[in-house]
């Protein structure tokens, strides 16, 4: 065993030292040694090898570059405002109305007055401008077409009510609710007569309903009144009378004239106004706010048409 080892050891030796010289293709058999002769030839081969002085050269590697991590990209999310929706009030696409009940008409035989002059306390003038106008150029706030009581038309930058029966009927704007304000129309008549009336409608408390709410008219022949509309009560709705039908030297009366019809609201206080002129003012708290709109009445002229050139309201006056 231990001569197999030094047989092999001895031959790797040999074959190192001899490494780089050329060998003949064919070479003799060398003749069997002992193994104490192996070893002596061992120990000779080492001592006679050549040592080294230094050490031996390494290839220096540069050093090894650790990347830096990458910049990530973090787009800034802008929150964009969004405006939420403004929500206007639905429209009644035909409203009940209480049956027409014959009032008793005094006929009065008006002379048409003279231009106006409205008045230096005229709230249009002290309010300055109004917090909402509707100058009537386009349908934007109003259901046009025809239902059972009226019809809607845009012309000439006017907007046309025509009431289809003797029973009042109304139209409501799509604006928002208001609870104080001083709310006005400029409203002409066309042919009329008589107790054929218009004006405006306003506190209704839920405009897709349109079944309460204050009426404050004029009629063709120069007279005003307040009243107040449940169709809640009673077996065809309740009209209650805040002021009946009284006449007032403030109103244009009569065909083709031109009357501004306002209402001032504060708290259960209700101013009316005529022309800029404050003719009565009464006290009610049924109502403390809702939509507003238009309203009219062919009493006596079949088709009475009224055309409606301005609407405006100022909120929050000071009576």
């Amino acid at each position: 065993m231990r001569k197999s080892i030094l047989q092999t050891v001895l031959f790797i030796l040999i074959l190192s030292v001899l490494s780089a010289c050329t060998l003949p293709l064919t070479q003799a058999t060398p003749p069997a040694v002992s193994d104490e002769e192996m070893a002596t030839r061992v120990a000779k081969i080492l001592t006679e090898m050549p040592q080294p002085t230094q050490g031996l050269p390494t290839a220096e590697l540069p050093p090894l570059i650790t990347p830096e991590p990458a910049s990530t990209l973090t787009e800034e999310v802008v929150e964009t405002a969004t405006e939420a929706a403004t929500a206007q009030p639905d429209q009644p696409t035909a409203t009940l109305q209480p049956t027409a009940t014959s009032d008793v008409v005094t006929t009065v035989v008006v002379t048409a007055n003279p231009a106006f002059t409205p008045p230096a306390d005229d709230p249009r003038t002290k309010l300055g401008s109004p917090t909402w106008t509707d100058n009537m150029d386009k349908d934007t706030y109003w259901p046009i077409g025809e239902d059972k009581y009226t019809a809607i038309d845009f012309k000439d930058g006017q907007l046309r009510l025509t009431g289809l029966t003797t029973t009042d009927g109304w139209r409501l704007a799509a604006a928002e609710q208001l609870a104080n304000f001083y709310l006005e129309a400029t409203i002409s008549t066309g042919t009329c007569a008589g107790s054929d009336r218009y004006g405006l409608m306003y506190r209704v408390p839920v405009a897709r309903e349109a079944n309460k709410g204050y009426l404050l008219g004029v009629s063709c022949d120069g007279k005003y009144s307040l009243r107040e509309w449940d169709a809640t009560l009673g077996n065809k709705g309740t009209m209650t009378t805040h002021i009946n039908w009284t006449t007032s030297d403030a109103i244009q009366a009569g065909s083709n004239k031109m009357n501004k019809v306002g209402i001032m609201a504060v708290g259960d206080r209700m101013i009316i106004y005529i022309n800029g002129v404050m003719i009565n003012e009464v006290k009610d708290a049924t109502f403390d706010q809702g939509s507003f709109g238009l309203f009219v009445g062919a009493r006596e002229t079949t088709n009475f048409t009224i055309s409606v050139d301005e609407v405006s309201y100022w909120k929050n006056p000071t009576p």
